[in-house]
């Protein structure tokens, strides 16, 4: 083997781990970018559905609908965010089908129990849209909407179940 020979092999041994370097990288920080997505959004899920439930808790405790959402809105304001990436947790609505307090005006038909159910939404900016293949896991403007609908049965009065 020739000197000249000698370092084109180096070189292109070089090359080749340049090459390798690179797609790995690229792997790399896609595989990173949609993690840190997956664990907001699981971030977010999580947080929203913890929401809701102590909201229709809250709710359920009360003895009208003015003062259930009174209370469903306090414990939203008790699970603040930062509202970089998840904004702050709301009720999606105080009218039907989204905020429905049923007491039957204190007397429930037979076998059926007076509720109360609740409906919170966040709104999730995704760091690092990915799109593969034209699949988005996004919506607008590197947004999604979570919502999420709790039932509790109002608690003065007899549940049946």
């Amino acid at each position: 083997m020739t000197r000249k020979s000698a370092r084109l092999a180096i070189r292109n041994r070089r090359g080749g781990s340049a090459v390798e370097l690179a797609l790995g990288a690229i792997l790399m920080i896609t595989l990173s970018a949609l993690a840190m997505n997956m664990i907001l959004l699981n971030f977010a899920m999580c947080l929203n559905d913890a929401v809701c439930r102590d909201a229709a808790r809250a709710a359920a405790q009360t003895n009208n609908k003015t003062a259930a959402i009174q209370a469903a809105q306090t414990q939203l304001r008790l699970h603040a965010t930062d509202g970089v990436f998840v904004s702050q947790p709301v009720l999606t609505s105080t009218a039907d089908p989204d905020f429905v307090y049923q007491d039957y005006g204190g007397t429930p038909p037979a076998e059926q129990s007076s509720y109360v159910t609740v409906t919170t939404s966040v709104t999730v900016k995704v760091p690092a849209p990915i799109v593969f293949f034209g699949a988005k896991f996004y919506a607008k403007n590197g947004t999604l909407i979570m919502q999420r609908r709790y039932t509790f049965p109002i608690i003065k009065e007899q549940f049946y179940g």
